[in-house]
C-alpha cells in the first residue's frame, strides 16, 4: 500500500484515539508493621500485626508502563533540573527534549500502556481486645491501552508523516496490501473512597489463629471514557481506491455529574504455628511469631453509577470502498485537524449514532492470596498473587495482575524489602526495593529505573508516613523509666 493510501487508515486511527496496576504497597502490607496498609491488601490483616494502633497521614503510588516506547538520555535523569549538560539546554536554560531519544520496540505484537495512581489519604486503625476497626481514606485515577496494532502505534508516533517512515508497519500493494486493524481499547477513569474496616481474630489454640475481616467504602465516581474499535481490514483494491471491511467503535464519556456507589471488600487469614510439643529450641528462637501467614481475598467488589452518560457510535455497515486522489492526498497534507478529516470520513462512508444513558462502572475486582513465612527471629519470606477478575478490555476499572515474592527484614523502627515481581499481567520481570524508617516508608516495583537512570522502560514509586503505639516510643519509655525510678526513691525515703 502507498503511502497516499496508508493516510486515510492512520487518519481513522487518530480518530479512534482522540476519545482518549493493591499491588501499590503489597511489599508493605503483607508486614507486620503494616496495619493500615494491609486492608488494602486483604481486610482480615489488621486483625495481627505489632501495632494496637496506627495512623497514615498521606501517601501516595505511581506507575507507568509501556510495551512500546523506552527513554534512553544521554545523560543521567538526576541532573535534572539544574545539572543538565549545556549541550541539552535551552537558550533559556531548560532541559531540551529530543524525540530521537525515544525508541520504539517494534516486534509484531500489539501494544499496551497503563499510567495509574493512588493517593492515600488520612487512615487509622486501632485494636479493641479481639476487634480491629479502621478507617480510610483513597484516591484513584488510571488511564489505559489496550491491545493497541503495531502499525497504528507506529504510524501515530511518527505523526502521519510519510517521510518519517509513518506508514512502514503496512503492508504495501505488492505484499498483498490486507492490513488489519485489531480490536483495541482506551480508557480512563477516576474516583475517591471513604470506607471503614473491622476484623476479628479467633484464636484456635496452639497460637493458631484465623482472622476474618470485611470492608466497605461509599465511591464517588469522577470523570472517565471508554474507547472501543471492534477492528477492521483495509484492502488495497488498485492504485487509487481502499476497501474497508466492516467495523464500528463506540466511545463513552461520563462523570459532567458525579458518579456514586459502594464497594466492599472481603478476606480471610490464617496464622499456623506448630503445636506446642513439636516446637524444639531452635523453632522456638526463630519462629517468634508465626511459622506462616496465609490470606485470601477478593477486593474492590461493587460499582459505580452515571447518570446520563454520553454515547457515541460509528459504524460501517457493509465494505466500503474509498477512492484516493491527489486532491484527497494534499487536503489531508495539509490539514492538521485529524480529528475533522476523520469525522468527515465518517459522515461520509458510515453512520452515527449518540445518545445518553446511565452507565455501571465496576471497581477494579481482584482476587488476592498472601502468604508470609518466619524464617529467622527478624527474616520473613512473604508471597503475593493479585489476579484481576476484570476484563483487559472492559469499561470498568482494573488493576493489572501481578505475582510478587519478597525477601524482608523487618524491625520495629527499620524494615526493608526486596521484592522480585512478575508483573504487568505476568509480562514483565521486576526487581523492586521498599524501606521504612520509623513512620517514613518509601519503595518501588522498578528498582532500575532509579538504579539506571539513563534508560526507562516504566517507572513505580510509593511512599507515604505512617505511625503507631506513640506511647512506647523510646523516648516516652526513658521518661517514664526515670519517672518511676524517681517515685521508688520517694516511696523508699517515705518508709524509711
Amino acid at each position: 500500500m502507498g503511502a497516499r493510501k496508508l493516510q486515510i487508515v492512520c487518519v481513522l486511527g487518530l480518530m479512534l484515539m482522540q476519545g482518549v496496576s493493591a499491588q501499590q504497597i503489597s511489599q508493605m502490607a503483607v508486614g507486620n508493621y503494616g496495619m493500615v496498609h494491609a486492608l488494602h491488601l486483604n481486610p482480615s490483616l489488621p486483625a495481627y500485626g505489632a501495632y494496637q494502633w496506627q495512623v497514615n497521614l498521606a501517601g501516595f503510588w505511581a506507575n507507568a508502563n509501556n510495551n512500546y516506547l523506552s527513554l534512553r538520555l544521554p545523560y543521567s535523569a538526576y541532573r535534572i533540573p539544574n545539572r543538565i549538560p549545556l549541550l541539552y539546554q535551552t537558550e533559556s536554560g531548560n532541559p531540551r527534549f529530543d524525540r530521537l531519544w525515544l525508541q520504539e520496540r517494534l516486534n509484531g505484537r500489539t501494544k499496551h500502556a497503563s499510567v495509574s495512581s493512588d493517593v492515600y489519604g488520612p487512615s487509622a486503625s486501632v485494636r479493641v481486645k479481639s476487634w480491629t476497626f479502621g478507617l480510610f481514606t483513597q484516591g484513584s485515577a488510571a488511564l489505559r491501552v489496550n491491545r493497541l496494532p503495531e502499525n497504528l502505534a507506529h504510524a501515530l508516533f511518527k505523526e502521519l508523516d510519510s517521510l518519517q517512515g509513518a506508514f512502514s508497519q503496512f503492508k504495501t500493494i505488492d505484499q498483498g496490501g490486507v492490513n488489519t486493524i485489531n480490536a483495541f481499547s482506551i480508557s480512563g477513569n477516576s474516583r475517591i473512597n471513604l470506607g471503614i474496616n473491622a476484623a476479628k481474630a479467633i484464636q484456635i489454640g496452639q497460637g493458631r489463629q484465623v482472622l476474618l475481616g470485611i470492608s466497605v467504602k461509599k465511591v464517588w465516581g469522577l470523570p472517565g471514557f471508554y474507547l472501543q474499535n471492534s477492528g477492521m481490514t483495509v484492502t488495497t483494491v488498485n492504485d487509487d481506491s481502499l476497501l474497508f471491511s466492516p467495523a464500528s467503535m463506540q466511545l463513552i464519556t461520563y462523570g459532567e455529574s458525579t458518579g456514586r456507589g459502594w464497594g466492599s471488600d472481603i478476606g480471610a487469614s490464617y496464622v499456623f504455628h506448630k503445636k506446642d510439643f513439636k516446637r524444639n529450641g531452635n523453632y522456638a528462637k526463630t519462629r517468634t511469631r508465626y511459622f506462616c501467614k496465609l490470606g485470601l481475598s477478593v477486593m474492590d467488589i461493587g460499582r459505580i453509577r452515571y447518570k446520563d452518560a454520553r454515547y457515541s457510535t460509528v459504524s460501517i455497515d457493509r465494505e466500503t470502498g474509498v477512492n484516493t486522489d491527489r486532491t484527497f492526498d494534499e487536503t489531508l497534507r495539509n490539514n492538521s485537524d485529524y480529528l475533522a478529516l476523520a469525522d468527515s470520513f465518517m459522515q461520509q462512508f458510515g453512520s452515527f449514532r449518540q445518545y445518553s444513558a446511565d452507565l455501571n462502572v465496576g471497581l477494579p475486582t481482584r482476587m488476592v492470596a498472601s502468604a508470609d513465612f518466619q524464617m529467622k527471629k527478624h527474616f520473613f519470606v512473604a508471597a503475593v498473587l493479585s489476579q484481576s477478575l476484570r476484563k483487559k478490555q472492559s469499561v470498568h476499572a482494573r488493576y493489572q495482575s501481578f505475582l510478587m515474592l519478597s525477601p524482608r527484614f523487618e524491625y520495629r523502627y527499620f524494615e526493608v524489602s526486596l521484592p522480585a515481581m512478575l508483573e504487568y499481567d505476568y509480562r514483565s520481570l521486576r526487581i523492586g526495593a521498599s524501606v521504612r524508617i520509623g513512620p517514613l516508608y518509601i519503595g518501588t516495583s522498578s528498582l532500575a529505573s532509579f538504579l539506571y537512570t539513563r534508560g526507562f522502560k516504566d517507572a513505580d514509586l510509593f511512599a507515604g508516613i505512617a505511625f503507631g503505639n506513640l506511647s512506647e516510643f523510646s523516648f516516652r519509655k526513658q521518661a517514664r523509666a526515670r519517672w518511676q525510678k524517681r517515685s521508688g526513691k520517694q516511696s523508699a525515703c517515705a518508709v524509711f
